[in-house]
């Protein structure tokens, strides 16, 4: 019994989880100016800072102007500076 259970608590965590992309090549520049590098900060910076307080909302979530209001409003309050919050739009976006 005790087996099925931690399977079945292992699978809700997984779950529950946002899959994030993983910035690549296919990415850059797809629809904001961004290098691999510039990906690669804004996912850690989203990861890291956003995922702090509440769970990741998926990138695809919503449309790009609304991610702009939303990062404008958040960004403040996770303590990121103007460039910090555009490297997160770069990646939520140019997924």
């Amino acid at each position: 019994m005790k087996p099925i259970f931690i399977a079945l608590l292992f699978a809700g965590s997984v779950a529950c989880t946002t899959q994030l992309y993983v910035p690549g090549e296919t990415n850059v520049n797809k629809v904001e100016q961004a290098s691999l590098a510039e990906l690669q900060q804004g996912h850690d910076l989203f990861q890291n800072n956003c995922g702090k307080c509440h769970k990741l909302p998926k990138p695809d979530s919503r449309l790009n102007p609304e991610w702009e209001k939303v990062i404008a409003k958040m960004g403040p309050k996770a303590k990121l500076d103007k460039d910090q919050s555009k490297l997160i739009y770069k990646y939520i976006v140019n997924r």
